[in-house]
């Protein structure tokens, strides 16, 4: 019987803290070795929220070789660069192209509009709004 009860009491504590790792899903990986170029037009434009899962900017970008949601950056980061798109725009994507909550999404290092290449993150997928701010305001680099 106590065998039972603490298989039981075991089997809940995984259960809840399965539960509370897909609740507060980390944000995906930028991976060097996935990294792919996509040309094409913009479908759509979304703002997510903050508390959503990547919050800012995605695109769903219309290429030759299909549909691609693509995530830019906080849309913050991206009035500060004062960058925007809107449907019919076309861009070139670089970035790394990887699985989120069961779903291919790529995550923008670098986009073209053919007027302007802007660059998010650096080639190892560090992205440069981890850093906003903190070469002006040293306290912030703490």
């Amino acid at each position: 019987m106590r065998l039972t009860q603490l298989t039981l009491s075991v089997s809940a504590l995984v259960l809840a803290a399965t539960v509370s790792q897909a609740a507060t899903a980390p944000e995906p990986v930028y991976n060097p070795l996935t990294v792919v170029s996509v040309l094409g037009t913009v479908t759509s434009v979304r703002q997510a929220v903050a508390d959503s899962s990547l919050p800012g900017v995605h695109l769903t970008l219309q290429a030759k070789s299909g549909t691609f949601d693509v995530y830019v950056g906080p849309s913050d980061f991206l009035k500060f660069l004062k960058v925007g798109f809107k449907t019919g725009d076309r861009v070139e994507i670089v970035g790394s192209k990887v699985k989120f909550e069961n779903a291919d999404v790529i995550l923008t290092r670098q986009v073209d509009d053919g007027f302007a290449l802007v660059t998010l993150r650096d080639p190892s997928g560090v992205a440069d709004w981890k850093s906003w701010g903190k070469e002006i305001d040293p306290a912030l680099a703490q």
